[in-house]
């Protein structure tokens, strides 16, 4: 990573010497290469230095410059070669010789922006290298993770949870199948940081029955953490069999010796907070702990449950419980009193701080030993007012342990778990929305073979797998009849993406309004937070805002001047203007060239203004119940980057397509098509070069006729899960 500094040099020594647009481009696609690296490398750290978190802020400021300069750059160019063909006629000329001139003003105007921000960064390129090199210490020393100890923690409401691991432990497998002779079996505890597997593994680990079944010589616990070698661990289990320490480094010579001292003899191996999902590595070392006799088990703890499942525990993984909130509070008293005598004024307060907790044991046993210096009503009371992230020392040690599974996840899931904080605590977020917006962010891309809403759903996966999001049962929407899936966060999961989204996060439910500035790039509101939503953009001016979205379904966008809002912010990426009472759209939203995701669901549209087919970017755009809509702009074929359409088909009035819905090939979702066939409306053969899934329903015409397709198949190419043909109603 070290030499990402010099490369950071040698980028912005080039920026200054090319020439030609096109040439500065390719460099700045190469600088956000190097940027996103070293960002990535700063936040997996612990702890980061003060030194260092204005330069990291710095850092992620100008990957967000050069993402808008990029795509600036790149739409334009797509939109001169789109209008260029001679059988599309151009909304208006923006191609002009003197909108050539603007356009190059503007790029050149930006690239220069960049190579000065560039030029401050650099100038503290000594902190970097440092950091990089490890050479600045740590604002605060890693918390440290102890080894197995039989007294490490108290242990409080996890009886009848004990008592079914040890029964999975000690049951008799001498009347298991033949076939299952040589194995061992697994089992794992499963949960979030925080909610005291370790020491739920200690407490079966010490209980007599499991001493009793397998012999206190042969038990043997072992901390894994992120980095899982099976070599390491096998020499790891040796020298705990053996008590003596091994010199052997071959593998080969370290299966053997394992072999030999567990041969016969039934074992217990706890294998504590494990990280891994490669299958492979974890076949190799399970092959090697098969010399067991029957009965042997390992015992994982994990965050993960794709962790569970690859190690073969699916039928004897226990997903570890919350505490009651009377054995949270039993926990947080004895850490804030010990053997004092309890004051009963402070332990209300206490009590409603326990309720903050969540029923997570760390949670409650950090917040009571922090509270155990003072006996001042006023502090524990501005703990209670006070976020859990903000707070200092001790709540360190809740939002380090969550911040583990966090520095693992992959890039893509790291900014998409820090966007759920644009969401208020215990909200319901749609999972096909969430990722739609991931998507509009660029949080997710198309990769290889897969594209980006594969992609979406599997980054979805691994964060309800690690505990990230709580997965939510579906539920069937009578409205849009179909299937809803839902998530929701535990709090403390919620503050740690409040922690790491940092200030580009603004949302109406936890920050003021004086918190929103120029580098505000998420924002969320609700009715009644900000009556005069104009006015803010105006005065606070986050003019590079790139997530604007209601909470709630409300009538107070009237209030909001969307001409003004849409010529100030021009670099939005997702807009939803849900439930506005919209019955115009501004032609301004033309202006909008970033936009990915258009959300004008339940408003009293009619028409929408040609300009909108300018926005070459857009993905996803929802006209579904505006139940006045009466016709879809006429060069909707533009617009081909187009993913979801959505119209619901029981809501619409719609009396055909457009002409030219066939190059939008790159449209995903199109639940209803107008099959007409009357001049200069979209043929039903259209359908052909479309590319389709899900649901769609074709809805013939009153007036149709023309119901062969000489012999086209329109319906190849789909992977339709459902479709409806609607003759005269």
């Amino acid at each position: 990573m070290v030499d990402k500094v010099a490369d950071l040099l040698q980028v912005d020594e080039k920026l200054k010497t090319i020439t030609g647009t096109k040439r500065k481009m390719e460099k700045l696609k190469e600088l956000s290469t190097i940027i996103d690296m070293v960002i990535q490398d700063i936040e997996s750290r612990p702890f980061i230095h003060d030194a260092v978190k204005d330069l990291l802020k710095k850092l992620k400021y100008l990957a967000y410059d050069l993402e808008d300069v990029v795509d600036y750059y790149d739409t334009k160019v797509f939109q001169k070669k789109q209008r260029s063909k001679a059988f599309l006629r151009p909304v208006s000329d923006f191609f002009s010789a003197d909108n050539q001139v603007a356009f190059k003003s503007r790029v050149g105007g930006m690239i220069k922006a960049i190579t000065e921000s560039l030029d401050s960064i650099l100038l503290q390129k000594s902190i970097l290298s440092n950091l990089l090199q490890g050479t600045i210490p740590a604002s605060e020393p890693s918390p440290y993770r102890d080894t197995f100890s039989s007294n490490s923690l108290v242990v409080i409401g996890r009886e009848s949870e004990k008592n079914e691991i040890v029964d999975m432990l000690t049951k008799d497998d001498d009347d298991d199948d033949e076939s299952n002779h040589g194995t061992v079996k697994v089992i794992a505890i499963v949960g979030m940081g925080g909610m005291g597997k370790t020491a739920l593994a200690q407490l079966v680990y010490n209980d007599a029955r499991v001493q009793d079944h397998f012999a206190r010589s042969k038990m043997y616990w072992k901390v894994v953490g992120t980095e899982f070698d099976p070599a390491k661990i096998m020499k790891s289990v040796l020298e705990l069999a053996t008590g003596a320490s091994d010199n052997i480094s071959e593998i080969e010579l370290v299966k053997q010796k394992l072999k030999k001292e567990l041969s016969g003899k039934r074992f217990l191996l706890v294998l504590d907070d494990v990280w891994n999902d490669n299958q492979s590595k974890w076949n190799v070392l399970k092959a090697a702990l098969t010399c067991g006799a029957r009965g042997s088990k390992i015992l994982v703890t994990t965050r993960s449950q794709q962790v569970s499942s690859i190690m073969g525990s699916s039928n004897t993984t226990h997903q570890i419980q919350q505490l009651s909130r009377d054995d949270c509070l039993s926990l947080f008293q004895q850490f804030a009193f010990g053997d004092q005598v309890v004051d009963q004024n402070l332990m209300e307060i206490g009590g409603k701080i326990v309720e903050k907790c969540g029923g997570v044991p760390l949670a409650a046993i950090s917040l009571g030993s922090m509270l155990r210096s003072t006996r001042e009503e006023t502090y524990w009371s501005s703990v209670l007012n006070s976020e859990i992230w903000k707070l200092r020392n001790e709540e360190d040690k809740v939002l380090a342990v969550l911040k583990l599974s966090y520095d693992t996840l992959h890039p893509w899931s790291k900014k998409c778990f820090a966007f759920t904080s644009l969401f208020p605590k215990n909200e319901r977020m749609a999972k096909d929305e969430l990722i739609k917006l991931w998507i509009a962010n660029g949080f997710v891309r198309s990769q290889g073979n897969f594209d980006a809403e594969t992609n979406g759903n599997y980054v979805f996966d691994d964060l309800v797998m690690g505990s990230f999001l709580i997965l939510l049962a579906p539920y069937n929407d009578y409205h849009s009849d179909s299937h809803v899936t839902e998530c929701t966060m535990h709090d403390l999961m919620h503050d740690l993406a409040r922690s790491v989204s940092a200030d580009v996060y603004w949302n109406s439910d936890e920050d003021s309004v004086e918190d929103i500035g120029k580098r505000t790039y998420h924002l969320q509101i609700y009715e009644g937070k900000l009556p005069n939503m104009t006015r803010v953009v105006l005065d606070k001016k986050p003019l590079y805002l790139r997530t604007f979205m209601p909470l709630y379904v409300f009538s107070s966008w009237r209030r909001i001047n969307l001409f003004e809002v849409f010529s100030e912010l021009k670099f939005l990426r997702a807009l939803d203007l849900t439930g506005g009472g919209i019955s115009e759209v501004p032609t301004a939203i033309g202006n909008l060239i970033h936009l990915r995701y258009l959300n004008l669901s339940k408003n009293n549209i009619e028409i929408l203004p040609e300009s909108i087919t300018l926005l070459s970017n857009l993905q996803y755009l929802n006209l579904s119940f505006n139940s006045r809509l009466r016709e879809l702009p006429k060069e909707l074929g533009n617009m081909q980057n187009l993913r979801d359409l959505d119209i619901l088909p029981k809501y619409s009035i719609l009396t055909h397509m457009p002409c030219g819905s066939s190059r939008l090939t790159n449209l995903l979702s199109l639940p209803l098509f107008i099959a007409s066939d009357k001049a200069s409306t979209c043929s039903i053969t259209e359908l052909e070069n479309l590319k389709l899934r899900g649901k769609m329903i074709i809805r013939f015409s009153e007036d149709f006729k023309k119901y062969s397709c000489g012999g086209r198949k329109i319906l190849k190419n789909k992977n339709l899960t459902e479709l409806g043909l609607m003759f005269n109603g």
